[in-house]
């Protein structure tokens, strides 16, 4: 019996060659990287309008439609690249804006490619706030509502003490939160695919183990008629 399951074993191991281990660990990485967010797709989106009628929104909430007013960005990310050289470049990836909703405030972080459309926006919120005219600039984002954390969090605080809030009111708008864009096709179409290259690794696994135990099934040459 243990000979017999040292062979089951062997042949498992040998049936595990590279295209399949490679395969599960492109489908099992593809699975986890686009798990959350696709579960986050699934759920009733809650617009920019909504939040600003009272709608509560949580970490993991699916927010879409156009941003109706945008505050000042209180912090920007910056990517940095280091060559094998010594040198290193730093490119700028975006900007955290401030969200008005009924209640307080919420956080958006842009991509770069965003920013002119949403400093545009800034400028009209604030001539709104003065004139009354609303604002022109559009601007569509579909995305997820993350915990914010770290540095990012204490520069949010920190924008709302100059903007005249207290500590106490900071505190009474709870924990703060930000809105980070998501393509929720895409993310549905990375986690179709790493499905198929799990049933694929699945496939080739059950390929070689057959083989493994019970052979090929083509005929050897020395049965081959002379």
């Amino acid at each position: 019996v243990k000979e017999e399951n040292k062979l089951k074993i062997g042949n498992i191991f040998r049936s595990l060659g590279t295209e399949v281990i490679m395969l599960l660990l492109f489908g099992g990485m593809m699975l986890y990287m686009n798990a959350a967010d696709l579960v986050v797709s699934f759920k009733p989106a809650v617009s920019f309008e909504d939040m600003l009628d009272g709608k509560e929104v949580k970490a993991g909430s699916h927010i879409e439609g156009n941003v109706k007013y945008v505050m000042d960005y209180f912090a920007s990310e910056t990517s940095y690249t280091k060559y094998k050289d010594g040198s290193s470049s730093s490119k700028k990836s975006g900007n955290y804006y401030l969200i008005p909703i009924q209640d307080g405030f919420l956080a958006l972080k842009s991509r770069q490619n965003d920013v002119n459309t949403l400093n545009q926006l800034t400028d009209e919120t604030i001539e709104y706030m003065t004139s009354g005219t609303e604002p022109t600039t559009e601007f569509f984002m579909e995305g997820s509502v993350k915990k914010l954390e770290g540095n990012v969090a204490n520069y949010y605080n920190e924008y709302l003490e100059e903007l005249g809030y207290t500590a106490e009111e900071i505190k009474a708008m709870g924990d703060p939160l930000v809105v980070e864009f998501r393509s929720f096709t895409a993310i549905r179409v990375m986690f179709i695919i790493g499905i198929v290259a799990v049933i694929l690794a699945a496939l080739f696994f059950m390929r070689r183990y057959r083989i493994e135990t019970k052979g090929s099934g083509l005929r050897r040459a020395e049965d081959l008629p002379g």
